[in-house]
């Protein structure tokens, strides 16, 4: 057996599912094979629904590229986070960066394995219904982590 990539994605942002999923469809075109694990906010990114409205958080992030220097304090004033995921999305449209949707269609089409969590399904009520075509049956940690380990290289990234 190969290589097998194990990504957890824990957090329900724009800025931490596009790496999420451009490192895992890259991994998959490489020929190795990819589970991504939804937990938490992470689910959301797989929501038929809330996938349309993921946000960039500025909070907590100065490294983040502004158009004119902004103090973090001012991170927190309503309209930012708007302000944000605009802005990003803007230079994602630029730079010709596929969507958020383009990616998670590259991934099912490369036959990357979308884990949600059943815990977290379940602390949220989400149903499986809920969920965008394409996804697994929702699992447990030790199922994700078993299909990691069984690789003879094992690499696991969490965003």
């Amino acid at each position: 057996m190969a290589t097998r990539v194990g990504i957890i994605l824990l957090s329900g942002t724009l800025d931490k599912a596009m790496p999420a999923f451009m490192l895992g469809t890259t991994a998959a075109a490489m020929g190795m094979e990819v589970g991504i694990f939804f937990s938490f906010y992470g689910l959301n990114v797989i929501h038929k629904e809330k996938i349309k409205n993921l946000k960039v958080s500025p909070i907590g992030n100065p490294a983040m590229p502004m158009p004119f220097p902004v103090p973090q304090i001012l991170t927190v004033m309503p309209g930012m986070m708007d302000f944000a995921t605009n802005m990003m999305k803007k230079m994602m449209e630029k730079h010709r960066i596929p969507s958020i949707e383009q990616l998670v269609q590259q991934a099912i089409d490369l036959e990357v394995k979308l884990y949600p969590c059943q815990t977290a399904m379940q602390l949220f009520g989400y149903k499986k219904e809920d969920l965008i075509d394409g996804v697994e049956e929702p699992v447990g940690a030790a199922t994700f982590l078993n299909f990691v380990n069984q690789a003879e290289k094992p690499i696991v990234m969490n965003f």
